[in-house]
């Protein structure tokens, strides 16, 4: 008994490493940046502005944040965080709208006397349900890998954010910037897919969007990325 659960262990060990494991490799998506001349000359002369984070439907005061969810706090308080330890002057979002709302005037240059602030970042959209899709598997064997054609179109979802940057004393938006999320970019292993229909005819069922905690990471990574773009 014993020698044919042996067999029977090994036989399956041979069968793993004859056939490799599979992971599904997504097409990454480039990041789109833009950024204009004043932008650049502006930083050349500002090492450490006064910056503002700016939210969509968002009616934040000084006293009250009800209107954002908790998860979006958590993705806009991640970002502030970054732009506090890389030097700037972050100013409170809510105590900005305020002012901006009791004053009677909506001018930029009017805007920068009333809360001393220099750039406003908008927060433009955060999306979690960036579809990304692919029909080839990776095959790796022996620290070799070969891309093949599957028998299904795997599907993931990634993510992307959005800015759009503003010089306050131009009333000018100089920079936009585009970042995405890869889903599991060192490859996803086969077994995490959920299948559903016949045999050659399964699709891959597309669960759950970007969890909070991925999502906390890519907005700290995206938004060291914005900064690294000014040169500073």
């Amino acid at each position: 008994m014993n020698k044919i659960v042996l067999i029977a262990v090994m036989a399956s060990l041979f069968a793993s490493c004859s056939s490799g494991s599979k992971v599904v490799k997504f097409p990454r998506k480039r990041d789109d940046i833009y950024a204009n001349n004043h932008l650049k000359t502006f930083f050349n002369t500002n090492k450490s502005p006064n910056i503002v984070l700016r939210v969509p439907n968002s009616d934040d005061r000084a006293t009250s944040n009800t209107n954002a969810s908790p998860i979006n706090n958590v993705l806009y308080n991640a970002i502030e965080k970054e732009f506090l330890k890389q030097g700037f002057s972050v100013r409170d979002r809510g105590l900005f709208n305020e002012i901006i709302n009791k004053s009677a005037s909506t001018e930029y240059s009017k805007i920068k006397e009333l809360t001393n602030t220099d750039l406003i970042l908008e927060v433009v959209n955060i999306d979690a349900k960036v579809v990304y899709s692919t029909n080839k598997i990776t095959v790796v064997k022996k620290k070799k890998s070969t891309e093949k054609v599957g028998n299904a179109d795997y599907k993931k979802y990634g993510a992307s954010a959005e800015f759009r940057l503003i010089l306050v004393n131009t009333n000018e938006i100089a920079g936009t910037y585009k970042y995405n999320y890869q889903p599991c970019p060192d490859g996803c292993e086969i077994t995490s897919f959920k299948f559903s229909g016949k045999r050659n005819t399964k699709t891959v069922e597309l669960r759950e969007s970007v969890s909070v905690n991925e999502l906390e990471v890519f907005m700290e990574t995206c938004t060291r990325d914005l900064i690294k773009s000014f040169g500073l």
